[in-house]
């Protein structure tokens, strides 16, 4: 694993249907619904809220809407339904899930999709997976398909006070999306200098700054082994969708920001290749009023 990471939790806004075939990214950006007087509806993603306005993200841009001309805000869309299925027992939640808890987190500010890097040794090697930036120090990896991850990953390349509230802030996120106090145990008797549990089909993993496949930084993650091995590619396919880990950091693990263009680059071919895994939801970010940006891949 190669990675960086700061507080809080994670992965992907968007309102749910998930039927084959379907228009992924259109729903994945629009989960709120505006219902008007004359009975028409308006789908896109809610970022201001106030007495007299409302302020919706669509795809081609913002748009004001008087309070006068609502009859009904749905602000959940079918997230309902979504999330009483994804909580199965033995599986990983969806990246949208953590997504849709950092979206209502005033603490995060900016959650950022950057290149995969490679990771060439570990039982990570050759896994497929996505990467995000969390305000500038933190990492999320979701190997896999995102919608039913193999393994989710946290880490952090910090030192001293932020690398042991990251670890208390990850740890109590973590155990929020499991189902047992076996499980829920395991987590927190992993050591912190290295260490790896497993609980029915999950396995939990602490990979310290000095471990060969650390990159240095502190990693936590929880796998299902078995389907991890069903998810490993070769290593040409898996070159395509990485680049190697100086390409993308720095060596103590932050954003090389100077080549955003050629990242963007990067992940735009990426996205194409991927097709119907990759979705046009690239982050978020929080203007100096606080209010929500999307970032989206470029069409």
């Amino acid at each position: 694993m190669k990675h960086s990471l700061i507080p809080t939790a994670i992965l992907l806004l968007t309102a749910l249907s998930v039927e084959a075939g379907m228009d992924l990214g259109s729903n994945r950006l629009m989960p709120d619904t505006i219902v008007l007087n004359d009975g028409s509806k308006l789908r896109g993603l809610i970022i201001k809220n106030d007495a007299e306005t409302v302020t919706l993200q669509e795809r081609m841009g913002e748009v004001d809407i008087p309070k006068s001309n609502i009859s009904r805000i749905e602000d959940q869309g079918e997230a309902g339904v979504y999330f009483a299925d994804m909580i199965d027992p033995g599986k990983l939640p969806p990246w949208r899930m953590i997504v849709q808890d950092l979206r209502t987190d005033d603490n995060i500010h900016s959650f950022k999709e950057i290149p995969a890097t490679e990771i060439d040794n570990g039982y990570l090697k050759d896994i497929p997976y996505l990467s995000f930036r969390i305000n500038k120090h933190t990492e999320m990896n979701v190997y896999g398909n995102p919608e039913d991850p193999v393994c989710l990953e946290f880490g952090v390349y910090e030192r001293g006070e932020q690398i042991t509230r990251f670890k208390k802030i990850i740890r109590a996120y973590l155990a929020g999306c499991l189902e047992s106090r076996a499980e829920i145990a395991a987590l927190y008797a992993l050591d912190e200098k290295g260490d790896e549990r497993q609980v029915g089909n999950i396995r939990f993993k602490v990979l310290p700054p000095t471990a060969p496949d650390a990159y240095g930084g502190w990693w936590i993650s929880m796998y299902d082994p078995k389907r991890l091995e069903k998810a490993r590619v070769s290593e040409t396919e898996y070159k395509k969708v990485t680049l190697p880990f100086d390409q993308v950091n720095t060596a103590d693990g932050r954003l090389l920001d100077e080549r955003s263009e050629k990242h963007d680059k990067f992940l735009s071919e990426t996205i194409r290749s991927w097709a119907s895994k990759m979705p046009d939801f690239r982050g978020f970010y929080r203007d100096k009023m606080g209010q929500l940006k999307l970032l989206t891949s470029p069409q």
